[in-house]
């Protein structure tokens, strides 16, 4: 994916520290710490009715949902972004892209209510540009509790990589308010086109979460959906189930299996995922298990394709979804070539690289 660090609007420096700023400075990040904390009870598999079957699904899905809300509540109480960065460098690397995720959600409803402050703009292109992917989804969580236009709200950013805060978007509405958004399959009424294809990209990533990660319960709660929502669906799916894992080989082959025609798809979630994972330094067993079985690619290949298809010029929403139809085609090239040579993507790692 693309660099932030030249290329966000009013990047730079942090600024003054709270306790520096003056004694208003000094009380009102403590008033909105009080205001806006998420207890870490909100991201429990029970409170949010996800139905899960496997124990050990729930530990990982709640693991995740733990380290999202350490993240966000730090960036609530941290005086400084070098405070917070050294709160969220004490996370296990498997689970740092969340807590960044939610460090980033946390900064952005911040700088909302707090006149002047633009600490989100410094964090993605500080600290958090590792974990780049993740601070944008979690700016797009913040989209779900302010009043903004989000179409509106990222017109300021100069990065391609904006968009993935729709992708946020998409997921916050799914993993809060799935009777909403996945049983009467609702999205907000201001985003149309290509911003609610991303959005139901991020949409999709809930279900993982919301279905427990059963690639049956996945596959049924997608074919709920209309023909024309099902693809960016998957898209989703893909980039979960690579990221926050949850299952192994068998099940990621049954996930391949079910995605069927919507395996490229599938696979350009994998290639997000693993250029997300590779970029932050934490390429994970369970991601690595995930590129070989959904592609037949080792993860470092696998990323290679984010940046191999980026568009060359160009930060707006229709050069982000000609990014990801790229990769979808090469990943559609993949899988053809595949059958036809009588393999399977299972257990293989050859192949590398790719027009």
């Amino acid at each position: 994916m693309s660099d932030a660090s030249d290329s966000v609007a009013g990047s730079g420096a942090d600024p003054l520290t709270w306790r520096e700023a003056g004694w208003f400075a000094g009380l009102w990040p403590r008033a909105l710490e009080r205001l806006l904390r998420l207890s870490p009870d909100e991201t429990r598999v029970a409170t949010r009715g996800f139905k899960v079957v496997s124990p050990q699904v729930v530990d990982r899905l709640e693991d995740i949902g733990a380290s999202f809300a350490h993240g966000y509540n730090s960036a609530l109480c941290s005086a400084s972004l070098d405070q917070l960065t050294g709160v969220l460098d004490q996370l296990p690397p498997d689970n740092a892209g969340f807590a960044f995720e939610g460090a980033a959600m946390g900064l952005a409803l911040a700088d909302w209510m707090t006149p002047g402050r633009r600490r989100f703009e410094a964090f993605v292109a500080g600290p958090a540009l590792a974990h780049e992917y993740m601070a944008w989804v979690g700016l797009g969580w913040s989209f779900a509790r302010l009043p903004v236009s989000p179409m509106r709200a990222l017109r300021r950013y100069r990065s391609i990589n904006k968009w993935l805060a729709l992708d946020g978007y998409g997921f916050h509405e799914g993993y809060f308010g799935w009777r909403q958004s996945v049983s009467r399959q609702r999205r907000p009424r201001s985003l149309s086109g290509s911003a609610a294809r991303v959005f139901d990209q991020g949409l999709g990533r809930s279900l993982w979460f919301v279905c427990g990660a059963s690639p049956a319960a996945v596959a049924r709660t997608v074919d709920a959906f209309a023909q024309d929502r099902r693809g960016d669906l998957w898209s989703g799916i893909g980039l979960a189930a690579t990221y926050a894992g949850g299952v192994d080989r068998a099940g990621l082959g049954a996930l391949r299996d079910a995605a069927a025609g919507h395996v490229p798809a599938l696979g350009q979630g994998a290639v997000f995922a693993a250029e997300a994972r590779l970029r932050a330094g934490n390429p994970v067993p369970h991601a690595v298990l995930a590129c070989r079985e959904i592609l037949g690619l080792d993860l470092p290949d696998a990323a290679a394709l984010a940046s191999r298809h980026l568009p060359s010029e160009g930060d707006d929403i229709e050069s982000f979804q000609q990014w990801r139809f790229a990769i979808q085609a090469w990943c559609g090239r993949r899988v053809q070539g595949l059958a036809g040579a009588g393999e399977s993507a299972t257990g293989r790692s050859a192949g590398r690289g790719g027009g």
